[in-house]
This record gives C-alpha cells, sequence and structure tokens, in this order.
C-alpha cells in the first residue's frame, strides 16, 4: 500500500475527471428533450404499439397500407408510365429538332422572296411600271 494520499495519483485524478464529464453530460441530457416517437392510435405503451405495429403488419388491407399485390401493381404502373414519358420525350426532341428544321427552312426562304422582290422592284423600275406585293399577313 502506498502512503500517497489517492488525489496524489495521477490515473486517479484522471478517472475522476471523466466521471465528472460523463455525470455532467447525462445531466445535460436529461435536461434536454429527448427523442419522441408518437405511439400509434390506440397503444398507451410500447408494448401495445409494437403488437399494433405487428398486426398492422400482418393485415395491411385493414390498416390501410399497402398490400404486396398493391406494391406489385403499383411498381407495373410505374415502369410503364416511365416507358411512356421516356417514349414521349423522345417524340418531343425530335419535333424539337423538326420545328427547327422548319424554322431555318422558312427564313432561307423568306431572303430568297426578298431578294425575288427586290429584283422584281429593279425591272419594274427599268420598265417604267409599277408593282403591288401582296403577302400572306395582309401587308
Amino acid at each position: 500500500m502506498s502512503s500517497e494520499p489517492r488525489d496524489s495519483n495521477p490515473d486517479a485524478t484522471q478517472d475522476d475527471s471523466e466521471q465528472s464529464d460523463a455525470a455532467e453530460d447525462a445531466s445535460d441530457a436529461a435536461g434536454s428533450p429527448g427523442m419522441t416517437i408518437p405511439l400509434p392510435e390506440g397503444s398507451t405503451s410500447v408494448s401495445d404499439a409494437i403488437v399494433t405495429n405487428r398486426e398492422m403488419l400482418r393485415e395491411p388491407e385493414r390498416h390501410g397500407l399497402a398490400t404486396e399485390g398493391d406494391i406489385e401493381n403499383l411498381s407495373g404502373a410505374m415502369e410503364s408510365l416511365s416507358a411512356k414519358v421516356e417514349r414521349v420525350d423522345r417524340q418531343h426532341e425530335a419535333g424539337d429538332e423538326r420545328l427547327t428544321e422548319l424554322e431555318e427552312l422558312v427564313e432561307r426562304q423568306q431572303q430568297q422572296i426578298d431578294e425575288l422582290q427586290s429584283m422584281v422592284g429593279d425591272l419594274v423600275d427599268i420598265l417604267g411600271t409599277e408593282a403591288e406585293w401582296t403577302t400572306f399577313d395582309g401587308s
């Protein structure tokens, strides 16, 4: 046995401080609100909730939960809808590409029309006559 007091032992001091830190942490946790999980309706304790949850899993249709058949049907429907959405997306992209091509074509044709009108206007001036232009927009 040692004649030194217990406080002079450095290991003992470290153990005491660790214990006091743990006690402070525990008191902080006790003061703060802990995690709470609401119990299912009609349950008064955790054990009642466990029993209720087991019953719900055994007979999901009685408790408004999806059954395995429901899940399979929904999964099939989701796959079908996903395929349709992909097909519509591809059609939309193809339509956008076609629209861009048509816009470019119309722009080129409008340039050709403008050039032809200019040439006809020059010919009209040379011949000394007049020309009237009718367009689709009425101007």
